[in-house]
C-alpha cells in the first residue's frame, strides 16, 4: 500500500534526516494513504533510500512545492494514533508552533488594523522559492 508524506515531517531544523530515522526508531508522522486519500497520523519506522525495511510499504516524499522525490522511501506503520495520542506524541511540533498562529493574530486583532493587514511570513519563503523556480524554468530570468 503506498503512502505520501511531506519532507518537513522527516527532517529536522537543519534539513537533515531526523534522529529517529537515522537510528531506525519509530516516529510520529502524518501520511496520506494513496489508495483511499485519507490523511492520518501514525507511529512508524521510516527509511530513506537506499535503506530498506523488510516488508515495508512505499512512502512517496513531497517537497514544499509538492514535487515527489524520484525514489520512494520505506515505511512500516506500527500504529494508527487517535486524536488524543497525536498531540502528545508528535515530536515535529513544538509549543512555539502551537502558539504561533495565536501570537500572529494578536498583532492584527486590535482596533488599529481590524484585519486589513496580512499576517507576516505565512508561506512567503516557500512562495518566493516556488516563483523563482518557475521563472528560472521558463527562462524569463
Amino acid at each position: 500500500m503506498p503512502f505520501e508524506a511531506y519532507i518537513g515531517y522527516l527532517t529536522d531544523q537543519n534539513k537533515e534526516l531526523r534522529k529517529e530515522i537515522r537510528d531506525g526508531e519509530p516516529l510520529v508522522v502524518e501520511v496520506r494513504d494513496l489508495d483511499t486519500f485519507e490523511r492520518k497520523i501514525v507511529k512508524a519506522r521510516v527509511a530513506s533510500p537506499p535503506a530498506v525495511i523488510e516488508g515495508a510499504d512505499q512512502l512517496w516524499v513531497l517537497d514544499w512545492v509538492e514535487a515527489r522525490q524520484e525514489q520512494p522511501w520505506a515505511i512500516e506503520i506500527l500504529e494508527d494514533l487517535s486524536e488524543e495520542q497525536t498531540d502528545a506524541a508528535r515530536s515535529d511540533i513544538t509549543d512555539a508552533d502551537r502558539s504561533a498562529a495565536a501570537d500572529e493574530a494578536k498583532k492584527y486583532g486590535g482596533r488599529k488594523y481590524r484585519g486589513s493587514q496580512m499576517p507576516d511570513a505565512i508561506g512567503q519563503e516557500e512562495a518566493r522559492k516556488y516563483y523563482e523556480n518557475m521563472v528560472a524554468k521558463s527562462g524569463k530570468k
